[in-house]
């Protein structure tokens, strides 16, 4: 009973820092789910002990090692628009940004993911690729583009020990297209940059004709105890180890994605089921959710 009432309590604790820590909320009904509740007792040391200030956006001079990518966003933005002009930026079988990738709305092409082996990266665009290997704390980066008329909802990124670096390389320049953090609206325009915390309630949306590309990056949030950030590090390159994908060679990917054939093949079939039939899909959801909750309650007991 105390392991139960333990686990309720952390619960409870972490959907109040959520709902007070953002601005902007996702529905109670989606919270109650999300994976960033449950990972909020991961990320709280990232936080506590966070060099960098505290909240939605961090001003790009809080990093100076990114002014490097700023300085040369041309020659980033040239290897990107050949690429996507290639047809090499596409629609990958990523299954943790799968959702991301339906009704070809994004689109990515995967630059670095820590020490994992992406040769199209380096053979593709190795004036980006070289750049970014002189960024300390850049483990993850990719050209990532979100096409005309489309939008991203509202989400949190389940990992504070990064912070998200965005570079616009090609985008429409227009207030119809933008990034949404914490409730604040940020103008995509070409050579500039932002830094924000993807923990962060954050979407994106494309109301123009015209394709929004972009280089995307993790950088390491710098931590006060140097043991912590090397924890971290660890985590997030056997987590991206799991997930990595090459640009042209699919069958060179991580075993997460190889093993996600059944967890894809659920999430097809509730996005239909969402479609045709939604207080179906509600029902069978919530059953779900309920049956791994008796579980949880009969390992604690």
């Amino acid at each position: 009973m105390i392991v139960l009432l333990s686990i309720l309590a952390i619960y409870l604790a972490s959907l109040a820092f959520l709902r007070m820590r953002n601005r902007a909320h996702l529905p109670w009904g989606r919270q109650l789910t999300d994976f960033s509740t449950f990972m909020v007792p991961f990320n709280l040391p990232a936080y506590l002990l966070s060099r960098v200030p505290l909240g939605a956006r961090v001003p790009v001079e809080t990093l100076p090692q990114l002014r490097l990518l700023q300085d040369n966003w041309e020659t980033i933005r040239d290897e990107a628009m050949a690429l996507y002009g290639q047809g090499h930026i596409a629609v990958k079988a990523d299954l943790p940004a799968s959702s991301f990738y339906k009704d070809n709305r994004w689109k990515s092409f995967y630059l670095k993911v820590y020490d994992h082996d992406v040769p199209s990266a380096w053979s593709l665009a190795p004036k980006t690729r070289a750049l970014i290997e002189q960024v300390p704390g850049m483990n993850l980066a990719l050209f990532a583009v979100l096409m005309p008329g489309k939008k991203l909802g509202a989400h949190h990124d389940p990992f504070a020990f990064s912070m998200r670096y965005s570079l616009g390389l090609s985008t429409p320049n227009s207030a119809d297209c933008v990034l949404t953090v914490n409730g604040q609206d940020y103008v995509w325009r070409d050579g500039e940059a932002i830094v924000f915390d993807e923990t962060y309630l954050h979407a994106t949306h494309n109301d123009t004709d015209v394709p929004r590309i972009i280089l995307m990056t993790d950088v390491d949030r710098p931590l006060r105890w140097r043991w912590v950030q090397r924890l971290y590090f660890h985590f997030g390159r056997f987590f991206n180890g799991l997930f990595y994908i090459d640009n042209l060679d699919p069958t060179k990917t991580g075993i997460g994605n190889r093993l996600s054939r059944p967890l894809a093949r659920y999430k097809a079939t509730m996005r239909r089921l969402k479609e045709r039939n939604r207080p179906a899909y509600r029902t069978g959801k919530w059953a779900l959710h309920l049956a791994l909750v008796g579980l949880v309650v009969v390992w604690a007991l």
